[in-house]
């Protein structure tokens, strides 16, 4: 059974993902990573030529591989809207555990404003006299309004600072029993 993390952009999908990787003895698998291979063109150039619809069934169709792949479970890490398209919520719940990493806005919006990032949903003009930070948790929030209904659907939505033993702990109690590789 892999193990998925779901949340949105800046939550730390690939982060932890790589972490409990790690710590489960798996390998780490980024859904936005798969597409970019197999398009052979950055997230950006996608959105820009095919725009996000595009976008979608190329997610659509790399979750279906990584979920019928067979061999050791994995740990993935799957982009922000993957779970609200597609009915690939259905797909990643039906061949693994998914966890939801619900970090407060303003915490995202912080962390998304000091990393450089190719993100296309997020790259639109400030409004006039709003910070980053700020246009970018109004963002978020209308984001999440529109995600949280998909997210919801996890197995186990994890509010708080994702630190590995802390989260793997959470994923014990709710009973995610990694198998051994």
């Amino acid at each position: 059974m892999h193990l998925y993390l779901l949340g949105l952009p800046g939550a730390g999908k690939t982060t932890l993902g790589r972490q409990l990787a790690e710590h489960y003895g798996r390998e780490f698998l980024d859904l936005d990573a798969e597409i970019v291979a197999a398009a052979g063109q950055s997230i950006p150039a996608i959105f820009a030529a095919e725009g996000e619809a595009g976008f979608r069934v190329r997610e659509a169709a790399a979750l279906r591989a990584v979920a019928a792949r067979p061999g050791p479970p994995l740990v993935v890490a799957t982009g922000g809207g993957a779970p609200c398209f597609h009915d690939n919520m259905a797909v990643l719940r039906a061949s693994g555990f998914t966890l939801w990493l619900d970090v407060p806005l303003p915490e995202l919006a912080r962390r998304l404003a000091r990393t450089p990032h190719g993100r296309p949903l997020l790259a639109t003009p400030l409004p006039p006299g709003q910070t980053p930070v700020a246009a970018l948790v109004a963002h978020l929030t209308r984001t999440l309004v529109a995600r949280e209904r998909f997210y919801a659907q996890a197995h186990l939505r994890y509010a708080g600072s994702a630190m590995v033993a802390a989260v793997a702990a959470a994923l014990a109690a709710a009973g995610f029993a990694p198998t051994p590789t």
